[in-house]
């Protein structure tokens, strides 16, 4: 089961947030841009709200957040963009991207997408679909130097459950739920096919 959360990221946290640590305090201030560090205890504070305070918050070889508990050790995934936070809790791997629907992918869609994947569907957003969905699966996959145009693939899409399938080359298939978030903001989330 996948938990998402999408929320707007508040101004201010660090004076009065009993769910930030000073860990997570000490995390955000390697940012010099205060909305960035704001967007990064967001994220931080959705975690700690839904899994508890007890828990453990550090990265991957890629650089991924991961969280240990002293009982389990569920997945995560997190994105930003625009003042928005957008998270994903599981039992299983997976990755989310969350994508301003006005920002203009045209002028890049020949380095991410192949021409079988902008015959799958006419919408006018299909092209920030596609590269939020590439997004989530990077994340999902978790390696480095993956081509999202040449090794990340999307194979089918349903565009009445807004269900895409898609593949990392020689990895198994995932299945990537895209919504909308607003309707100014598109949310992927890569799960296994498995579910």
């Amino acid at each position: 089961m996948v938990r998402l959360f999408v929320e707007a990221v508040p101004q201010v946290y660090l004076c009065c947030d009993t769910l930030l640590t000073a860990a997570d305090i000490a995390s955000a201030s390697r940012f010099q841009n205060s909305g960035r560090r704001n967007e990064h205890l967001a994220w931080r504070r959705i975690v700690r709200r839904e899994l508890g305070h007890g828990i453990t918050i550090e990265y991957n070889d890629v650089g991924a957040p991961i969280v240990t508990t002293p009982t389990t050790t569920p997945h995560i995934s997190v994105a930003h963009s625009h003042g928005i936070v957008a998270v994903a809790i599981a039992d299983e791997p997976v990755g989310i991207d969350i994508e301003s629907v006005g920002r203009d992918f045209s002028r890049a869609a020949t380095r991410y997408m192949r021409s079988e994947e902008c015959e799958l569907c006419e919408d006018e957003l299909w092209m920030a679909m596609v590269w939020t969905a590439k997004e989530a699966m990077y994340k999902y996959y978790g390696v480095k130097g993956i081509d999202l145009r040449d090794d990340l693939r999307i194979t089918a899409y349903d565009a009445t459950t807004r269900r895409m399938c898609g593949e990392l080359c020689g990895k198994e298939a995932v299945n990537i739920d895209i919504s909308l978030y607003d309707e100014e903001y598109i949310v992927a989330t890569a799960v296994g096919k498995q579910r």
